[in-house]
């Protein structure tokens, strides 16, 4: 059970807090409901706030990963294997329900596979599509968010952090 303080991830991977807890009435009576707040700007409005219910926070909400969990994630990067080449249809579909499944090492393993992906495209003088380069971006951004506050460090010495533990280049 979640409690007001809380850093939590919705399904989209934003890391949210909860500020406060309220009841409110969105069309199917009087229910509570957690209030959340953005940690990281996002793409947010100034004061943006979500609202969700109290009795489905566990099947819409995750904890931050704790430090001991980041550590173990980080000294897997290296070792951690891509996935296999598909083609960019395939793969737009493929890649979102991984990132739906909440599984922080296939996450790892798309933005390990995206990076290789976007060197060869690099070798070739070629860009990476819009959607892949986009959802590279946003991976890394909430990889690092999460990271951050896992290990108490700031979002800009995460790379730093990773490459001098591990080695591992790309995150």
């Amino acid at each position: 059970m979640y409690k007001i303080g809380d850093k939590v991830i919705d399904k989209n991977g934003k890391i949210l807090e909860i500020e406060t807890t309220t009841e409110k009435d969105f069309g199917n009576g009087p229910s509570k409901y957690f209030v959340l707040k953005p940690v990281f700007p996002y793409d947010f409005n100034q004061g943006y706030r979500c609202f969700v219910p109290v009795e489905k926070a566990d099947s819409i909400l995750r904890p931050v990963m704790s430090k001991e969990e980041a550590l173990a994630l980080i000294d897997s990067l290296k070792t951690l294997e891509s996935y296999p080449e598909v083609n960019p249809r395939e793969r737009k579909v493929y890649f979102q329900s991984v990132i739906s499944s909440g599984s922080r090492k296939d996450i790892c393993r798309v933005i390990k596979t995206l990076s290789e992906y976007k060197e060869v495209r690099k070798k070739n003088n070629k860009p990476l599509s819009d959607f892949d380069h986009k959802l590279l971006n946003n991976l890394l951004s909430l990889f690092n968010d999460e990271v951050s506050l896992a290990l108490g460090i700031s979002v800009d010495n995460v790379n730093r952090f990773i490459r001098d533990r591990t080695g591992a280049v790309g995150f």
